[in-house]
């Protein structure tokens, strides 16, 4: 079996369905996959090529994404062991890095979009904003974890947040907030 392949089975242990699984596999190599655009849609038109596989595909991606059960975390916190141990075996890990990066919008429907500033733009801009933790040895660096900014001005309009099905729990946090959030169960251990 190719890495990536046993990678991907790994990761399907957290995904207890084999459509998870299928979904799951066809979503991460539209992403990581040739294409311009990264979204769902032209992402099932890649996978298929016509027209009524792509609308079938595209509404299983969607069910997968927004309405199967399977946890995120347990997805990230193993692709994250995984890059650290393969890193691990050159040379050890020396640096942690906390970030923030601008996505640049078009709309207003993203989740957390507005105008506000991003250093991606070096401007206040229309965008959403993401927290990253990456780690680094002294040769190479691999990303492990992210959060989704979530504005103020999200949070208290509950329009949107329906919406969006933005769970009720999940409250305002500053970038900072967010960086010790993705800092601090790995800090402990």
């Amino acid at each position: 079996m190719s890495r990536l392949g046993a990678y991907f089975e790994q990761l399907g242990t957290h995904l207890p369905r084999r459509e998870q699984r299928e979904s799951f596999a066809t979503y991460a190599f539209g992403i990581l996959g040739e294409g311009e655009r990264k979204s769902v849609e032209p992402i099932a038109a890649r996978a298929c090529g016509e027209p009524i596989g792509t609308r079938r595909t595209h509404d299983r991606l969607l069910h997968f994404l927004a309405e199967s059960p399977w946890s995120d975390r347990a997805v990230r916190t193993d692709a994250a062991r995984y890059a650290i141990a393969a890193m691990s075996t050159r040379e050890p890990v020396t640096t942690w890095i906390v970030d923030d990066t601008g996505f640049l919008k078009q709309g207003s429907h993203s989740v957390g979009v507005q105008r506000q500033y991003t250093g991606s733009a070096g401007k206040v801009t229309n965008c959403q904003i993401g927290v990253s933790l990456s780690v680094a040895s002294r040769t190479e660096h691999v990303p492990i974890d992210f959060a989704l900014y979530l504005p103020k001005s999200w949070c208290t309009d509950s329009t949107k947040r329906a919406g969006a099905r933005i769970p009720d729990e999940l409250t305002f946090k500053t970038k900072p907030e967010l960086a010790l959030d993705l800092v601090g169960p790995r800090a402990r251990r």
